[in-house]
């Protein structure tokens, strides 16, 4: 029986496909398998300092052939044994020709190349947490909607989400600081900053920009769940 495919086997596929679809065969600037490895490494390292797994597991789990292969390919980049580094760790990144690395929890980040797209967009962010607002006070099931603004925050900003509390503190939390993040990003020029889920079956590819505008393209579908939670509501008081 045939083991299902890993994250790593959808990454390696990812990393096939989009040098094959380079005429030099190359992705981001380096050679398929150099840019492979590098990124499966970050990976690696970075669950070392987020997991508590064992370093065989983590090894196995990144697609190493086994843990010796994976120790000498960590010595070669980190300095360092895998268990000497995740004893005293520095940073998972390793230095690339273009600014692509690993991000967590299974993803790339691509560079901006920089964008001014005025104040539109944070005016637009403020209507989309206006809106989510009104569907949480109303008890509405917006989970993702409120989990997508924690994850913009996170790409954004680099501080992981507290996801095990209610939807009410987590929308309170995350209502200012998802407009602080995209005022941010349009500041700096890093709307088309990209994120690549390559670690699935079927990859994804959204700019960080392309994030707002997803959730703002929702704004009507949201006012019009709203009115229609408010509508059932007066329907419901005895005293309307």
């Amino acid at each position: 029986m045939t083991d299902p495919p890993t994250a790593a086997d959808h990454f390696r596929a990812w990393v096939d496909g989009a040098a094959d679809a380079d005429e030099s065969g190359r992705v981001a600037g380096e050679s398929a398998p150099r840019f492979r490895g590098r990124v499966l490494l970050e990976r690696a390292a970075h669950l070392m300092i987020a997991t508590d797994r064992t370093l065989q597991d983590i090894a196995a789990d990144c697609g190493f052939t086994g843990y010796d292969v994976f120790a000498r390919a960590f010595r070669r980049e980190f300095g360092v044994l895998p268990s000497q580094w995740r004893a005293d760790p520095t940073s998972y990144v390793i230095d690339s020709p273009s600014d692509v690395h690993f991000h967590p929890p299974d993803g790339l980040r691509l560079p901006a190349r920089g964008s001014d797209p005025g104040d539109l967009v944070v005016a637009m962010a403020e209507t989309h947490v206006s809106l989510v607002g009104h569907l949480v006070d109303r008890g509405a099931d917006v989970g993702v909607l409120v989990g997508r603004m924690e994850a913009f925050v996170a790409l954004a900003t680099d501080v992981p989400p507290d996801t095990e509390r209610s939807l009410r503190n987590r929308f309170d939390d995350v209502r200012t600081a998802y407009v602080d993040a995209v005022a941010l990003v349009a500041a700096t020029g890093r709307l088309d900053e990209t994120y690549v889920g390559a670690f699935v079956p079927e990859p994804t590819r959204l700019s960080l920009g392309a994030m707002v505008a997803r959730d703002v393209m929702d704004t009507d579908r949201l006012r019009a769940g709203a009115e229609d939670v408010m509508a059932d509501g007066r329907q419901d008081d005895p005293s309307s």
